[in-house]
């Protein structure tokens, strides 16, 4: 596979960090966004739920795919900080597709357990509409 411009927001975070790594390992050039300040090549500091912010980054990484990861979560985040959150999960998603539309990047969105629950298999489309939703942030 030949190497590929790639960003992942929320890059710092524990899902993003190894996910940069193991991508910088397989050749990529990897972009990094996300709200920690870390003073590293192709480093962005980065609020998603801000459009400009989002904007610059697109226009210096000029992604051919992005991995979505940028949240916020936990149960206290949500209700201490309702409009952080929405801002981040609802306001920034709707950015990043915003650009997808006008940049045609290939995007991979992920959620976590506190969306889908205890479910043990393997998660498909098919398994949200056939096993009740337990989730794990009450």
């Amino acid at each position: 596979m030949a190497a590929m411009n790639i960003l992942v927001t929320g890059g710092r975070g524990t899902v993003g960090a190894p996910l940069c790594a193991e991508l910088r390992r397989r050749g990529h050039n990897v972009w990094v966004c996300d709200l920690m300040h870390a003073p590293a090549p192709n480093y962005m500091r980065c609020d998603i739920g801000d459009s400009r912010q989002l904007a610059r980054v697109m226009d210096a990484a000029q992604p051919e795919l992005v991995y979505h990861l940028a949240a916020e979560f936990g149960r206290w985040n949500g209700e201490d900080y309702y409009e952080r959150v929405w801002a981040t999960n609802a306001i920034g998603t709707k950015h990043l597709l915003r650009q997808q539309e006008a940049r045609r990047f290939r995007l991979v969105f992920t959620s976590s357990s506190e969306v889908y629950g205890d479910f043990e298999g393997l998660m498909s489309e098919a398994v949200l509409a056939q096993h009740p939703i337990r989730q794990l942030n009450d």
